[in-house]
């Protein structure tokens, strides 16, 4: 468990930095700070893929049951979400668990 959820933070913190540094950069330089709004949605995108291609489920975890399809897709979206939401996710619903 503690390997996933490391794996789905490292995830997260990449997507949140990479389509920040990649697309956000492009925005900013072409003044084109209407379109901001579009990073939200292309690190969903990230994130859900990269949650398919690793096989993550988040859901798993919690339910104790076996990864699936919606599970990939909540987990992607997680992720996208940023670093920062993935440590609360984690801290409430599966750390808390453990007590």
């Amino acid at each position: 468990m503690a390997q996933t959820i490391a794996l789905a933070l490292a995830l997260a913190f990449l997507t949140e930095s990479m389509v920040e540094y990649l697309f956000g950069q492009i925005i900013d330089q072409v003044n084109l700070d209407k379109l901001r709004w579009l990073l939200t949605y292309v690190a969903a995108a990230v994130g859900v893929g990269l949650a398919f291609y690793y096989q993550l489920d988040l859901l798993a975890l919690i339910g104790d049951s076996a990864p699936s399809s919606v599970g990939f897709l909540l987990s992607g979206l997680v992720i996208g979400r940023g670093a920062n939401y993935l440590h609360g996710f984690v801290s409430t619903y599966l750390l808390r668990r453990e007590y």
